[in-house]
Order: C-alpha cells, then structure tokens, then sequence
C-alpha cells in the first residue's frame, strides 16, 4: 500500500499527515454530533430518529486510516481517542443528557475503536485498496459482535438469557447496515489512490518509484 512508501518517523512529523487525519477526525466528530444538533433544533423529533442515518460513520474508516497513515500507533491512538472524548462531550453539552454521552458499555466502544487503530498500524508496511475494504468490513463486523455483547450485559432491557442475546443483535441490525456501509464508502475513499498520494509527499513517491527495496517500516 502507498502509506508503507514513507517511513514511519517521516510520517508522523508530516504535516500533511496531521492535517488530513485531524480533518476526517473533526468530519467524523460532525457525523456524530449532527443528529443530536437536529434534535436540539426541532428538525428530527428523536435523536435515534431512522430518518437520518446517524449511524453512516465515517469513525471505524478513519481508525484504519490514523492507524495505517501515522508512523506511531501511540500518537494514532492518542488522538483518535481525544476526538472520541471530544465528541462525547459535545452530546452531553448539546443533549444535557450525561448517560447518553456516557454510559456503562462505553468504555468497551472505547477499546474496539482503539483496536481498529492498531488494526490499521499493521497495514502500513502494505496491502491494496481492496484489502484496505476487506479490513474494513471485518472491522465492522468485530465492532457490532463486541460492542452490542456487552450492551446485552450491561441494559437492563434485555434478559440474560439466549432470547435476550438474539433480541439485542437484532434491534441492532439497522445501526448495523449503515455502519457498515458507512464504513465500506469511507474506507474506499481514504485508501483510494488519490487520496494515498495527496496524503504521502511527493519526494516520497518518487524515491519508491527509483528504490522500492530502498523504502522500508517498522
């Protein structure tokens, strides 16, 4: 994959980097925040609303892209984590709701979009756009097994049974249909070819086009 053409040090100090992955972290911090704005502002009744799909994130793409682009995978971590809180925070301002920005699964959503971080960090020594997109596809199918399990635990409103299990992945697959294609069309876009070279300096393209055995990562 193009990202592997800089070196990790050179990527991390790379402006334009920084620049790109901090713009589609603040793009996916408007996806979320965007349905509870329509609700404070009377335009959807509920912020769960169907009519807007809330739930066609950008999030699970940009993990991989952080992950995959910046050469140290504490940095990436970092600052994918500082715009989860971030976000959160804006639901809790926007709402006044505290448990609908915070509540006892978080910290589990937490830790699975982290790992779709380190999932990214080991596509950087290469790949295909293809595979990029299969990643992603896995990373959604994780994140909804992972995450709506311990929303089963932790909700009170389902039974702690089989029956209760198979009604949570259930009430859960419409969320799940948009993650996923969210995922999918965000995923395609960041790892496309134009993106990858707007994303990795020129010097860089071509000393891997003069000395591809010459380029490595860590």
């Amino acid at each position: 994959m193009a990202d592997a053409i800089a070196s990790p040090t050179d990527r991390i100090h790379s402006p334009r980097i920084w620049m790109i992955v901090g713009s589609c972290l603040v793009f996916a911090i408007g996806v979320k925040l965007l349905p509870y704005l329509l609700t404070a502002t009377g335009i959807q009744a509920e912020w769960y609303s169907q009519s807007f799909l809330w739930s066609f994130t950008p999030y699970l793409a940009v993990c991989l892209f952080a992950g995959a682009l910046l050469g140290n995978r504490w940095a990436a971590c970092g600052i994918v984590f500082a715009s989860l809180l971030l976000g959160d925070l804006g639901i809790w301002a926007i709402s006044g709701h505290f448990n609908w920005a915070f509540y006892p699964s978080l910290p589990v959503m937490y830790c699975c979009m982290l790992a779709v971080v380190v999932l990214g960090y080991q596509m950087r020594a290469g790949g295909t756009w293809a595979g990029a997109v299969t990643m992603g596809m896995v990373a959604s199918v994780g994140y909804f097994a992972v995450t709506n399990f311990f929303s089963w635990i932790s909700l009170p409103e389902y039974t702690k049974d089989a029956n209760g299990l198979v009604q949570c992945y259930v009430m859960a697959i419409p969320f799940f249909r948009n993650m996923f294609m969210g995922t999918i069309f965000y995923t395609a876009i960041l790892f496309s070819p134009a993106m990858l070279r707007l994303a990795v300096p020129k010097s860089k393209l071509a000393e891997l086009h003069s000395n591809p055995s010459h380029v490595t990562s860590r």
